[in-house]
């Protein structure tokens, strides 16, 4: 992602954003590697028009949009005080909506703004482990998801979900919303297909995201002997609704082998935690 630094004159950041799309971005169906534009925020990263023009460069390069919206109480207050909208209704009129756009979190929205969404196809990453690690509250998936909108799974940054783990993200998000909403608001095939088939239609891949002839082989084969998998009824769906470490016994992507016998081939696993502790603890120094 291409993500600006406030302090960056916006033709500047437009200019590296381009060359980065030009060097990096596949627009393939089977793409590995694909730039989005992705100011932090669209209230705090820009102005009004530099927001408007992020969203002109980005389509003219044919590239997405993505940034966070509506996480805390704080962005409605901000948008309802300073810029006298709602969130998503500012996004709307600087053309910051439709199915090449994804915002992160959407936890605070009105039925209006839901509504906006589901006619525009937007999208949202939603992150239930980050919005109960900070607080925020529980994002209204199920009413976008049933307006239209396109939903799909992420897990936010290293700041706020120290796992980063989409096993665990989505056996909480399973839990979530049925502890809140009640024991039927959410069910785990529902989440398979946001987090499988939904993920890759927000990501532009059109070959990935579901078992069928001509797609992409990307499979995952989990190891369903492990004890904690022993009391479930369906084993399709026991990674997710036993949670826990994911017991993953091989992995291909593009039908190239990722996992063999729990091991990813010629990665030192070892030697990257330390690295991992060496640079949190340069971190915590600093």
């Amino acid at each position: 992602m291409c993500i600006r630094d406030s302090t960056q004159p916006l033709d500047v950041f437009l200019r590296e954003v381009e060359h980065s799309t030009r060097q990096f971005h596949d627009a393939s169906p089977h793409a590995m590697r694909k730039v989005v534009m992705a100011p932090t925020t669209p209230f705090y990263s820009c102005t009004p028009d530099e927001l408007r023009e992020m969203a002109r460069a980005a389509r003219s390069l044919g590239i997405r949009l993505h940034s966070h919206l509506s996480e805390t109480a704080d962005y409605v207050r901000f948008a309802r005080d300073v810029l006298k909208s709602r969130p998503v209704d500012w996004c709307a009129e600087h053309e910051w909506i439709g199915p090449d756009v994804s915002f992160a979190h959407m936890v605070h929205l009105d039925a209006e703004e839901i509504a906006i969404c589901g006619q525009t196809q937007t999208a949202i990453a939603h992150c239930p482990q980050s919005n109960g690690r900070l607080g925020s509250g529980v994002a209204p998936v199920q009413a976008l998801a049933q307006a239209g909108a396109t939903v799909s799974i992420g897990v936010d940054g290293a700041a706020s979900n120290e796992a980063a783990d989409m096993i665990s993200e989505l056996h909480a998000a399973w839990m979530i919303h049925r502890a809140v909403k009640g024991a039927t608001a959410q069910s785990v095939e529902t989440l398979v297909h946001w987090a499988t088939a939904n993920g890759a239609k927000v990501l532009g891949l059109d070959d990935v995201g579901t078992l069928a002839p001509g797609m992409q082989a990307d499979l995952v084969l989990y190891d369903l002997t492990h004890p904690r998998y022993a009391g479930n009824h369906d084993d399709a769906t026991a990674p997710i609704t036993a949670g826990g470490a994911a017991q993953v016994r091989h992995a291909w992507v593009a039908g190239r082998t990722v996992v063999r016998d729990g091991q990813i081939p010629g990665l030192d696993l070892a030697e990257l935690s330390a690295r991992a502790r060496a640079l949190v603890k340069k971190i915590q120094a600093s």
